[in-house]
């Protein structure tokens, strides 16, 4: 079988997307939480996805089709590149971490998304628990593919994820991997030097004289705030842990 050498897109794309995931979580939660002096944070790990998804939809700035796809309630980013004919999501590596260890009783939206990424070399193998496996009616899946696709105009051939971790609201790591449909790897591709690089919008890059190896980055957390109570000033925290839901 083939092997899958390389996602052939533009470094600036790469870093679109990755900036776009980092400053979703490590910049934008923490504003909304201190600008609106929350004190607790609630639900944030369902959330902060509304951010991930403006984030990478302006940096991408109209170089991909895209959708919001709707699977009950819940509605996810898919993002499709016409002359590649590849389609991409984004996800917590946590969560893939618990579909590669047991299916779900319903069909996943990955696997749809997945199911025609076959005829590669596997170059990393998934254990799933015994007895935790689920049957899958074909038709079915390739009726969710179709609902999840359809409105991207193209020949449409590999899924490939996009996955991120992250340590309460710092994102640590960022990488895109194409899965076969048994949740086995062909493809990983390590994209975390692209995360906390400054990025604008409508460039290839920054310019060097911006940014030196010592420089402050050029986006940066907001200040603490100080809020006046009847005798003393109080400081909200800078950081606030973001809890995975």
């Amino acid at each position: 079988m083939p092997i899958f050498r390389s996602l052939d897109i533009p470094d600036d794309t790469k870093h679109a997307i990755t900036n776009g995931i980092f400053m979703a979580i490590t910049h934008d939660i923490p504003d909304l939480i201190l600008d609106h002096q929350l004190p607790t944070n609630n639900g944030i790990g369902q959330f902060r996805w509304n951010y991930i998804h403006k984030r990478v939809s302006e940096n991408l700035g109209g170089r991909f089709q895209h959708k919001y796809a709707s699977r009950g309630p819940w509605k996810l980013l898919l993002l499709y590149e016409q002359e590649l004919g590849f389609t991409f999501s984004i996800m917590a590596e946590k969560n893939l971490s618990r579909l590669q260890e047991r299916s779900s009783k319903g069909i996943h939206y990955l696997e749809p998304l997945i199911s025609k990424n076959t005829g590669y070399d596997v170059i990393k193998g998934q254990m799933r628990l015994a007895g935790c496996e689920h049957q899958r009616n074909p038709s079915d899946v390739e009726k969710l593919r179709d609902a999840l696709l359809s409105d991207f105009a193209g020949i449409i051939k590999n899924h490939i994820l996009i996955l991120f971790d992250y340590s309460f609201n710092k994102v640590v790591s960022a990488r895109a991997i194409l899965l076969t449909p048994h949740f086995d790897i062909a493809f990983d591709e390590d994209w975390s030097s692209y995360l906390k690089t400054p990025y604008v919008i409508g460039t290839a890059s920054i310019v060097d004289d911006m940014i030196g190896d010592d420089s402050e980055p050029l986006v940066q957390l907001k200040p603490k705030k100080q809020i006046r109570t009847t005798d003393v000033l109080v400081s909200l925290p800078m950081e606030q842990e973001v809890v995975n839901k």
